[in-house]
């Protein structure tokens, strides 16, 4: 009858009073008083039960949250497992992504031992052609040597000849 924690306690106590006041003033006959008791008692374990089933209902509301809460922690835990997962699979996709777009940039094997052979090839002929020009650059500094020393050996002869022919004439 006394809810204890609300404020309703004075005004109940006042009721009771009031009733309690009536009771005792009215010349009602026992029986009457009687059968108001017992339907007071009867109201009184009705709403006893009443109160004990809502507290009931209540626990177990209880019980469904926290067992829901827990049951959303778990798969807030898993979602971020996933997440990290995905973070790591992105990442390395990335790398994926940027390691083929650069392989990508570069020709296959194939193609670039044909290149080197092909290379391999010109730089051979053209070592044969500097081989054949440095011969030829050779072969010109012997002849002209050969002509400086053809053309010095002129160059004595004409001097023999103009000093021998300037004797001659003075």
């Amino acid at each position: 009858m006394i809810e204890g924690e609300s404020g309703n306690d004075d005004r109940r106590f006042t009721l009771l009073l009031k009733n309690f006041l009536r009771w005792v003033s009215c010349d009602e006959s026992e029986e009457d008083s009687v059968s108001q008791c017992e339907n007071a008692m009867e109201q009184a374990l009705l709403i006893q039960s009443m109160n004990f089933e809502q507290s009931q209902k209540y626990d177990e509301l209880l019980e469904e949250i926290k067992q829901a809460t827990e049951d959303t922690k778990l798969k807030i835990l898993g979602s971020r497992e996933k997440l990290k997962e995905a973070k790591v699979i992105r990442k390395n996709r990335q790398e994926y992504h940027n390691l083929a777009k650069i392989i990508n940039e570069h020709p296959n094997r194939k193609e670039t031992l044909c290149k080197i052979s092909k290379l391999k090839e010109q730089l051979t002929g053209l070592q044969r052609i500097n081989e054949k020009y440095d011969e030829t650059i050779l072969l010109r500094k012997k002849q002209f040597h050969l002509f400086l020393v053809a053309l010095r050996g002129l160059q004595k002869l004409v001097d023999r000849e103009c000093s021998s022919f300037q004797l001659f004439f003075s």
